[in-house]
């Protein structure tokens, strides 16, 4: 098996390992932006890259659950991870993947691998798409290690985007938000659930099996931020609300 090194195409706050669209292009200056001034916030991605750093040891064997085309959090820490395994159901869907070392197809509720085998567990913009989290949770504690740790990032159902996206019935209309807010074509839109995307949620399905470490939501003013003056009235609105409303992401760490 030949280790995957991921070279970085542009250094930055947040850094770049493959071609992006100009939308997604948008959103990483956005969050640069806010970061300069809020010194004490971190984008998603680049919150769980750091803990990661931190929590997990070096010589790691590292599962992405639900790899998809990449996974940031593994392309930052690869010095650390001797093996990156991802699984996905379908190998059309990690036709862009240059960050695992191996791909497994199959479902995440029955994976191919022994008890205790991993290190640690990451899982980006998956638990939306899940039909019984439960199930997912129970493998995945049943392949980590003790003293394991499971990273991941996922939707809040209460950030007001994605709930307008709920309300509206017109799936024209769904499409273009997504590709408006999200920076999503059409193929990158998959069936989601939402039975984990709350922190009640969330605790109810963990709760039993995996330790709570790290579990808050976590703004992005990317998503809501199309020039300078949609930037600046999305910030100004996050702060007037303070809301879990304006709040994009929840970011989890647990641990076996």
């Amino acid at each position: 098996m030949k280790k995957v090194l991921p070279k970085v195409i542009k250094h930055g706050y947040v850094n770049i390992y493959s071609d992006l669209s100009y939308r997604e292009l948008v959103q990483i200056r956005y969050k640069t932006l806010y970061k300069k001034d809020n010194s004490n916030w971190d984008d998603t991605m680049v919150y769980l890259s750091k803990e990661f750093r931190r929590l997990v040891s070096s010589g790691s064997v590292v599962l992405d659950a639900g790899c998809g085309n990449g996974n940031y959090v593994i392309d930052e820490n690869r010095n650390k991870i001797k093996t990156a395994v991802g699984v996905d159901v379908k190998e059309e869907f990690t036709k862009k993947n240059i960050s695992m070392d191996t791909i497994r197809y199959c479902d995440l509720e029955k994976m191919p691998f022994k008890d205790d085998y991993f290190d640690a567990v990451v899982s980006l913009w998956v638990l939306e798409h899940l039909k019984s989290p439960d199930k997912v949770f129970k493998e995945i504690y049943r392949v980590l290690k003790p003293n394991g740790y499971f990273f991941f990032a996922t939707p809040n159902y209460y950030y007001f985007p994605l709930k307008l996206l709920h309300i509206l019935r017109s799936e024209k209309i769904k499409k273009l938000l997504n590709k408006l807010l999200f920076g999503r074509s059409e193929e990158d839109v998959f069936k989601t659930y939402y039975k984990a995307n709350t922190l009640k949620d969330i605790r109810k399905i963990a709760g039993g099996l995996l330790k709570e470490k790290k579990l808050f939501l976590n703004y992005d003013p990317s998503y809501t931020s199309f020039n300078d003056l949609s930037f600046k009235l999305s910030n100004k609105f996050d702060k007037l609300v303070n809301s879990y409303i304006t709040k994009a992401h929840i970011i989890g760490i647990f641990l076996k």
